[in-house]
């Protein structure tokens, strides 16, 4: 029964992001936690692999068709790894700590936090701008760190910050943004990984089960409207963050 429910989530998972666009994290991190019951950090690492795996296959696609700016890419990622990398790092050290069932749930409100956040910001993009402006260069360094503590939150950011940063064809932007959410994910997925907090077979079957949902969601882009597919995503990951919440706060 778990096997099948991975790959289910999986399919449903590849589905919502082909047609939506929302990041993997916005989806799987909330959702592993609320069907397979795995610790936040765990949910972090396993979805972090998850996505590093599935963007590996989009990379190539957009290197091959030059939608890749490499320039600026290297100007986002020098201050977006090393933040990334210290964030998981610290969350990994702490979880190891006597005050470990404490980050635990920190986490958890981190994540919902942020994906709360990645919710409003696709529904009101100023948001994101004010808050764009507000930390100006900053603001790759808060992709990272948002990336690297909950995993959550790359897609969501890095297309306007890389957009202000560039007068780049969105094309490029969008590629080049897949390939920074590669590494920040990949950075994520191995700190988290290597601390134990990662499940491989839960990782493998939601990917596989991704790739279904990719080939089967190819047909359905022209056929659903941009409103159903907006409001089944955002109503599964409503539930998620409900579900969340209920646990953090009632439980």
């Amino acid at each position: 029964m778990f096997e099948v429910t991975a790959l289910l989530f999986g399919v449903l998972c590849g589905l919502l992001i082909l047609l939506s666009g929302v990041g993997a994290g916005v989806i799987m991190v909330p959702g592993l936690m609320l069907l397979f019951g795995v610790a936040p950090a765990t949910a972090v690492g396993t979805a972090s692999l998850v996505s590093v795996l599935i963007k590996v296959v989009a990379t190539y696609a957009h290197g091959r068709d030059s939608r890749v700016d490499w320039m600026l890419f290297r100007r986002f990622s020098r201050w977006a790894v090393p933040c990334c990398l210290l964030l998981a790092l610290a969350i990994t050290l702490l979880l190891r700590t006597p005050w470990g069932v404490g980050v635990q749930h920190g986490l958890k409100l981190a994540v919902l936090a942020a994906a709360s956040f990645a919710l409003l910001a696709s529904f009101r993009p100023q948001v994101l701008q004010h808050i764009g402006q507000w930390l100006g260069g900053l603001m790759p360094s808060a992709c990272g760190a948002m990336v690297g503590a909950t995993g959550v939150g790359g897609g969501v950011l890095i297309v306007p910050t890389l957009s202000a940063m560039s007068n780049a064809d969105i094309k490029v932007v969008v590629g080049t943004s897949t390939v920074i959410g590669l590494l920040l994910s990949a950075c994520t997925g191995l700190v988290f990984g290597g601390g134990g907090h990662l499940e491989p077979m839960l990782a493998l079957l939601v990917t596989l089960g991704g790739g279904v949902g990719v080939v089967l969601g190819r047909p359905l882009v022209a056929r659903l409207s941009s409103r159903a597919v907006s409001a089944l995503v955002y109503t599964l990951i409503g539930i998620s963050l409900l579900n969340m919440t209920y646990d953090l706060f009632l439980v």
